[in-house]
């Protein structure tokens, strides 16, 4: 048989028996077989085979889908994708030409027929593009109110071939490409929702499209927000109002905020925990702590409370804004006759954290100059005016006339 092509488009370059022909004769194959790649009045390619010149005579079974020969070709690096060359069955290749025709020999009977014949053709496909890959650039895409529900990702890819466009394909719909990009393109970024998501790329050239690239999937998730942090101290320093607050992150954060009575007061780096924040005058503040994902959404705060305690003055346990007699006569009450002093902070003259007679024997040795231990003593601050106890102790100071 004669396979006739024209030029240009595609190369025969090899031709080869095919599996029933192979197979003939127990698998060692015909007892004859010619081929031509280039035969003349080409080009195309000619095949004979006799599978037997003696008993047992083999033979090929009647039917469809047998294989008598494989013709091999090769594109031309010209080819361009859509392009198509048919394939014609010729009795005009070869010298002699070599006719299209079956013979079958039994005893000494023998026949020969012109089989039906059906032309075919060589179209040029578009390439695939390979080496897709995807990844997260970054998660905090869906800005706001919520950052954190969507992502943007890219996918990058290698061109095998000349594209007029490049079709971006989510979740097996080719119907409805994602992005159709310049044929030149190897790279893009996609912002997607919560959800799972498994990309191909399909390359296009003359309205051919080409097979898929490899897939390549992403599991888009939502940024959590941190717990709320653990642990929450707060130490204040009752001169300056300056108040230290300690704790521990629960899991990674990207920064963090401190408020106070709910108004922030400093924001924080990442991985922050502890910070110093000034509180105002006497009173209970509430110092909070939340740290933020790295989407900058917070989670849940936790507080401690700050206490400045009221301000005072010294020996001045009576609150008449003076320092006499009277103010350790209201010690002695307190301390002896079950007298109550409003502000105990006052009562501890000698500064020594709490209120006894010690305290008494130096207001009397201050209000009277009396020496002790070869001096007047003199009255810690604050003393003669309103001001916060610098000592740290457990005294209480509910309320002193007067002060703030």
């Amino acid at each position: 048989m004669g396979l006739a092509h024209t030029g240009g488009l595609v190369n025969l370059t090899a031709i080869e028996a095919g599996a029933v022909t192979a197979a003939s004769n127990g698998g060692a194959g015909p007892d004859f077989e010619f081929t031509d790649v280039n035969p003349a009045g080409g080009p195309g390619g000619t095949y004979g085979v006799i599978l037997s010149f003696g008993a047992p005579l083999d033979e090929i079974p009647v039917g469809s889908g047998n294989e008598i020969a494989l013709f091999n070709y090769n594109c031309a690096a010209s080819a361009e994708p859509g392009s198509v060359r048919t394939l014609d069955f010729s009795d005009a290749l070869g010298s002699p030409p070599v006719a299209t025709i079956i013979s079958i020999v039994s005893g000494t009977t023998s026949a020969s027929r012109i089989p039906i014949k059906v032309s075919g053709s060589v179209s040029v496909g578009t390439p695939a593009p390979s080496g897709l890959t995807c990844s997260v650039l970054d998660p905090c895409a869906g800005g706001s109110p919520d950052p954190g529900s969507s992502s943007l990702v890219q996918l990058s890819w290698t061109n095998e071939g000349t594209y007029d466009e490049v079709q971006v394909i989510a979740n097996s719909n080719p119907n409805s490409p994602v992005q159709v990009l310049a044929g030149t393109a190897t790279s893009t970024t996609l912002v997607l929702p919560v959800d799972n998501f498994v990309f191909i790329v399909l390359g296009v050239r003359n309205t051919v499209v080409s097979a898929d690239s490899n897939s390549c999937g992403l599991n888009i998730v939502t940024t959590p927000v941190p717990d709320a942090p653990t642990g929450v101290t707060c130490s204040v320093d009752q001169v300056t109002g300056d108040t230290t607050v300690n704790w521990t992150n629960s899991g990674t954060v990207s920064a963090v905020d401190v408020s106070i009575n709910g108004t922030l007061a400093a924001t924080l780096g990442a991985g922050s925990t502890s910070a110093v924040v000034t509180i105002g005058g006497p009173g209970s503040y509430n110092i909070c702590v939340r740290g933020a994902n790295e989407c900058g959404e917070f989670g849940a705060e936790s507080c401690c409370t700050a206490v400045r305690d009221n301000f005072f003055i010294r020996n001045d346990m009576n609150q008449d804004g003076g320092s006499n007699i009277a103010d350790p006569v209201a010690a002695l009450n307190y301390l002896f006759g079950g007298g109550v002093l409003a502000c105990l902070k006052s009562g501890d003259v000698n500064d020594d954290g709490s209120v006894n007679i010690a305290d008494v024997v130096f207001s009397l040795n201050v209000i009277f100059g009396i020496p002790s231990g070869g001096s007047v003593p003199t009255v810690p601050d604050p003393a003669g005016a309103c001001g916060p106890d610098p000592t740290p102790d457990a005294l209480t100071c509910d309320s002193f006339n007067g002060c703030p």
